[in-house]
């Protein structure tokens, strides 16, 4: 990988869109859950003003993507000052996307994936008052159980609960994330490729994480902002904690 401070107006000349990631991308990591009976709690963290401000810029020239683990309801609250003109969102790991004046499920759940999803719903609620599970993030279709270490048993419900095989469970040191391998960031991002008749080409991807890299095609531009934990043939930006701006602001200057 070079430093994204290589990318050059020229590398970008085809470019019309650009994929972010949030957490760990535009706004730092870290979500408080509190969950027991009867009481349910959750702080996250807010986006920098400048990021918003950067972004509102950004997207004069680019179609802005936000594509994240997180719940629709969720981006639209903490990005709603750059919403809606020149931005989808892409929510619960590519299960919708979401745009100015529309909402659009990427896929359906067949009944063994919806039984499934239940299921181990059920199963994992059973683990809510181990000190080391924190509670559920709410989400539609995505589960994604905050946990302040890796808890083992975790996988072991996800397994045994779908004996097709056709759920993914990933750990990624702050929640496990659990659903159909059919739901994939680069799913939904290709999906709205052809709603808006682009090609990979004119892509780039920014992300850091596990579930950002399925997004790291052959033919778009891809950049790691956590270059230990993503890897890609392209550029990386180093900052765990808003790496994107630096992608941001390196992207306003070949302007």
């Amino acid at each position: 990988m070079r430093p994204v401070t290589e990318l050059s107006k020229t590398d970008i000349k085809n470019i019309k869109l650009i994929a972010f990631d949030s957490d760990g991308v535009l706004v730092k990591k870290g979500t408080k859950i509190i969950e027991s009976l009867g009481f349910y709690s959750r702080q996250t963290n807010t986006i920098d003003p400048q990021v918003i401000t950067k972004l509102n810029e950004l997207k004069e020239h680019f179609h802005i993507v936000i594509n994240s683990g997180r719940s629709s309801l969720y981006l639209t609250q903490i990005y709603q000052d750059i919403l809606w003109d020149n931005i989808t969102l892409i929510s619960e790991i590519g299960v919708f996307l979401t745009g100015g004046g529309f909402m659009v499920q990427t896929d359906y759940l067949d009944q063994y994936e919806l039984e499934t999803t239940t299921l181990i719903r059920q199963k994992l609620l059973k683990l809510i008052g181990n000190p080391d599970v924190a509670g559920f993030e709410p989400k539609q279709f995505l589960t994604t159980l905050h946990c302040h270490l890796a808890v083992p048993q975790v996988e072991e419900i996800v397994k045994n609960s779908d004996p097709q095989n056709r759920f993914y469970c990933w750990w990624n040191q702050e929640a496990y994330d659990i659903n159909s391998k059919k739901f994939t960031k680069s799913q939904a991002l290709n999906k709205l490729l052809l709603l808006k008749n682009l090609l990979p080409e004119n892509v780039v991807t920014v992300g850091n994480a596990i579930n950002d890299a399925d997004l790291a095609g052959e033919k778009s531009i891809n950049i790691s902002t956590d270059s230990q934990n993503l890897q890609t043939d392209d550029y990386f930006a180093e900052g765990e904690h808003l790496g994107g701006l630096a992608v941001i602001n390196h992207l306003l200057s070949l302007i």
